[in-house]
């Protein structure tokens, strides 16, 4: 079977794009025996830069997802060549997200939608105030994206759960597939476990808000007051906050960019060195940051938000403490665990979880035989 991978960023070379997940996708696609045709739009042509200024305008400053518009798609569809060979040669059609162009394409062949999360998922959750009329915009393209496709997957039960409920599709063509590590499966080494000594707390994101940041911070302080010697490592800020640039338990290392081979081995070097992943963050849709520490070995702690659920489960990798917890919850929670002598089990627990369920082998395995059940 020949797949066409309709995307912006080039699935080959682009190890960056959705936080190099477009790549991976397409490398477990082939993994599972089956041909890539890589099918690019464009998103930021004149035209559809010019649709979305006029929409800016018109939002009057309500801009919040305003790409969720029939003229956007319409406009990246018409940037695809249907006419030509590799097109016409493709059994069926894969969208990692932005299925909604389908909708402006004229193919009867199967769609396979993969995201995330829904427009519903998103509403209020990582998206906030947004103009009545993109709401109504918006979930309707979902909707007709949704039902356009013969397979549904996505990244958690969550986000299924909103395909099934939300927009009414067939529960039995909507499937959960994890999203896996972005890193090269031979730097996947597990780490020794923590045994004592400094505890070196791993925090990685770029968006220090919505990722905890501060909660992160007064978490590793409380820590070294209860007697644990602990450092908070940070990756992925551009600019630490200057109150906390002074603090002595803080290392930051700032943001790396795993196209660059000397930043890319500067991450893992970092992540290898860290005993625990400490994410209290906000909002969620998957986070492949949990996959990769569970295949470091790393025990987790975090909020139970989105579509966390499958990728930190409590007392086997980690800890997802309930929304509202402070950084005393959290530095409490790390501290029994640590005096109960449980990371150990943490951290065999994350090796068998990102064996079992977050490694791209077992995503290739399962989409192909959901592929082999539907088709």
């Amino acid at each position: 079977m020949k797949i066409g991978y309709i995307c912006s960023s080039n699935p080959f070379q682009d190890k960056k794009a959705w936080s190099g997940s477009i790549y991976k996708l397409r490398e477990s696609i082939e993994n599972a025996g089956y041909e890539v045709v890589w099918i690019p739009y464009k998103s930021a042509s004149f035209k559809i830069r010019l649709v979305l200024y006029i929409l800016r305008y018109f939002l009057r400053g309500k801009i919040t997802a305003y790409m969720q518009n029939r003229w956007f798609y319409k406009l990246c569809a018409n940037s695809i060549n249907e006419k030509s060979e590799k097109f016409q040669q493709c059994d069926c059609f894969f969208f990692p997200g932005g299925a909604q162009i389908a909708l402006f394409l004229k193919t009867d062949k199967p769609i396979f939608y993969y995201a995330d999360a829904s427009f519903r998922n998103m509403l209020n959750y990582y998206w906030k105030g947004v103009h009545p009329w993109i709401v109504r915009e918006a979930n309707l393209l979902e909707w007709k994206a949704i039902h356009r496709a013969t397979i549904n997957i996505r990244a958690s039960k969550w986000a299924t759960d909103s395909v099934i409920n939300d927009y009414g599709f067939d529960i039995n063509r909507t499937f959960v597939l994890p999203l896996g590590p972005t890193l090269e499966s031979k730097d996947l080494l597990p780490v020794d476990p923590y045994n004592g000594g400094i505890l070196n707390v791993l925090f990685s994101g770029v968006e220090w808000e919505r990722k905890g940041g501060d909660v992160a911070v007064n978490s590793v302080d409380r820590l070294n007051q209860l007697g644990i010697k602990a450092k908070l490592v940070i990756v992925g800020i551009r600019e630490l906050p200057l109150e906390y640039k002074e603090l002595p338990f803080i290392e930051c290392v700032g943001f790396l960019d795993k196209n660059v081979e000397n930043q890319y081995q500067q991450y893992i070097k970092t992540i290898k060195r860290c005993n625990i992943l400490l994410l209290p963050t906000k909002a969620e849709c998957a986070g492949i940051v949990f996959s990769e520490a569970s295949a470091f070995g790393l025990p987790i702690f975090t909020y139970d938000t989105g579509g966390i659920g499958d990728y930190v489960f409590n007392g086997i990798n980690g800890y997802r403490l309930p929304v509202g917890s402070n950084y005393v919850d959290f530095a409490d929670c790390i501290k029994r665990v640590i005096d109960s002598n449980e990371m150990l089990k943490l951290h065999q627990g994350g090796i068998q979880v990102y064996s079992q369920k977050l490694d791209w082998k077992v995503w290739s395995d399962s989409f192909r035989e959901i592929i082999e059940k539907v088709i």
